[in-house]
């Protein structure tokens, strides 16, 4: 509605003051009245597009016994009814060796529905993970190095990232890319969450004034807490 308002506004002026247009500017119009056209319509769709377009972002640090051992930058963008998130990690520390664990996530939303996600992840430079979801047809094809599968767990509508976003406040179930399955979200007391892995191991969300602030993981092999930074 904004462009055809200001595609109106400008005819409108342009009609009104008709007669202070000089012969050179009229000239000019009658030579390029198409390019003209389509350099307006191209500014206005961009200007519609970038005004619409938001982005948030959060960094996190990853804290063990005390150090920091690593970080989290995760940003949302949305535009529309498309909802981008994507989130990239990096953990240095030594248990029993010194090691270095890198990990990429994205998720793509239309209109509250999954239609993309990836989960990369490795370790010491070796692939440890590399899984893809794609709807299809009203179902999941996972797509896990040369193994495919299809999965009728649609639609998805609030995965693992989802949990960067937003409060579950009202949710009982969010889907876990790497386990392929959903998993309950039990709420302890309020603001705090806890969601526990086919695996075993557990992690605690905690959120203030619907961000969240902090995570406590909770492995076999180790704890950490993720604690949020910088919010832009």
């Amino acid at each position: 509605m904004v462009p055809v308002a200001i595609v109106w506004l400008i005819r409108r002026y342009l009609k009104k003051n008709d007669t202070k247009i000089s012969d050179q500017i009229r000239q000019f119009k009658n030579q390029f009245p198409k390019f003209s056209a389509v350099l307006l319509l191209v500014i206005l769709v961009l200007l519609s597009v970038t005004s619409k377009a938001q982005k948030r972002s959060l960094s996190y640090s990853i804290i063990r016994n005390g150090s920091k051992v690593g970080t989290i930058q995760f940003s949302q963008t949305t535009n529309g009814g498309m909802n981008y998130l994507n989130l990239e990690s990096e953990v240095k520390t030594r248990f029993i060796f010194t090691f270095t664990a890198k990990a990429k996530e994205e998720a793509v939303y239309s209109n509250g529905v999954l239609l993309h996600s990836s989960i990369y992840r490795q370790m010491n430079g070796s692939e440890k993970a590399n899984k893809q979801h794609e709807a299809v047809n009203n179902q999941y094809v996972i797509h896990a190095g040369k193994k495919t599968e299809t999965v009728k767990n649609y639609p998805i509508t609030f995965n693992m990232l989802s949990l960067y976003t937003t409060e579950p406040v009202d949710i009982g179930k969010v889907y876990s890319d790497n386990f392929q399955t959903f998993l309950s979200i039990e709420k302890p007391e309020l603001h705090k969450y806890k969601i526990t892995m086919p695996d075993g191991n557990y992690n605690y969300y905690y959120y203030q004034n619907g961000v969240l602030k902090t995570v406590e993981v909770h492995h076999s092999l180790y704890s950490a807490t993720i604690v949020l930074t910088v919010q832009s």
